[in-house]
């Protein structure tokens, strides 16, 4: 770096397509692989599919390319979700209705989907 900031580096048109080619084949820049490691590391801080599809939305990332990686993905949503409501609220989680929605609201901010956390009370009722 030089005194006032980055120093301009003088390149051809053609040493940026050879190290964007070196880079696709090195799968550096695979939107596969980032769309799968990005599922894997937000839904490991909690964050449910509708969340996670919102973000690579927002990212560029194409629709299909989300889909077909939310597909491939073997996260149990069901189980994250639980796991996110007990770990606010407590276990066992509360039954009654005004406290159902406050879980409820929670989780659907975190990006979790309505019928897994309705799911939740529906496989865990004692």
């Amino acid at each position: 770096m030089g005194k006032n900031g980055p120093e301009e580096i003088d390149a051809a048109p053609e040493d940026y397509e050879r190290v964007i080619a070196w880079c696709h084949e090195h799968n550096y820049l695979d939107d596969h692989r980032f769309v799968s490691r990005f599922i894997a590391s937000r839904s490991r801080k909690g964050y449910g599919p509708a969340r996670i599809r919102q973000e690579l939305n927002q990212k560029g990332i194409a629709r299909e390319a989300i889909e077909r990686a939310m597909r491939e993905c073997e996260i149990e949503w069901l189980r994250l979700a639980r796991e996110q409501a007990i770990r606010k609220y407590g276990e066992p989680l509360p039954a009654a209705f005004s406290e159902k929605v406050k879980v409820q609201r929670f989780l659907l901010y975190r990006g979790y989907l309505m019928e897994d956390i309705q799911e939740i009370w529906r496989n865990f009722d004692d």
